[in-house]
């Protein structure tokens, strides 16, 4: 996260100013929370799991599992709305504004946050990951939002669709790990006894 907030901090600066950058620093912040959220369903769930795997208890499970996908739905739902819903809030809470901030916030933070609502699914998936013994794809969960899907997109983003794609970056890096983490989750519980 440390090099993607680089990555990040170097291209608003590059493309779109200071101003944009202000704004960034409360997102990452409210990120933060949303993370948190979701690393507390994936730190909940990954004991049970984990044992009910080795006792090779499948409907456990999958139970655990369902529980955890609502939860982590719930703070996604959560999240997004409050985001789309009080953008500037944001803002206020961690500087005082100009009114030109306050007017730029709403769009950014209202496309960025778009990333809240599959982020918790996400980080979840690589403890559901790790309690099944399946290291490869928490693995590359991991490492395909956090760095690599992440930051080719925070390069190019701007370069071919324009200075403010930059703010879709995060929200198409956690649509596309979904689609992969979603599969694998599907196809390892199916295996399950």
């Amino acid at each position: 996260m440390g090099i993607l907030t680089v990555l990040f901090n170097r291209q608003i600066m590059k493309y779109l100013g200071s101003n944009a950058l202000a704004i960034y620093g409360p997102i990452i912040n409210i990120s933060t929370f949303v993370q948190c959220c979701a690393y507390s369903v994936g730190q909940a769930a990954q004991p049970i799991v984990s044992i009910n795997f080795g006792a090779g208890k499948g409907a456990r499970i999958r139970e655990t599992l369902r529980l955890s996908l609502l939860a982590t739905a719930f703070f996604g739902l959560f999240w997004t709305a409050f985001s789309l819903a009080f953008p500037n809030l944001y803002v206020r809470i961690f500087m005082t504004p100009t009114q030109e901030i306050l007017d730029m916030a709403p769009a950014i933070i209202r496309t960025y946050s778009l990333s809240f609502l599959l982020l918790p699914f996400n980080i979840f998936s690589t403890y559901y990951f790790q309690a099944i013994m399946k290291p490869r794809a928490a693995f590359v969960v991991s490492v395909a939002r956090g760095f690599v899907i992440s930051g080719i997109l925070i390069l190019i983003l701007p370069a071919f669709a324009g200075a403010d794609s930059l703010w879709l970056a995060m929200p198409v890096t956690e649509l596309l790990v979904m689609i992969c983490a979603a599969a694998w989750i599907g196809k390892y519980t199916k295996a399950l006894p």
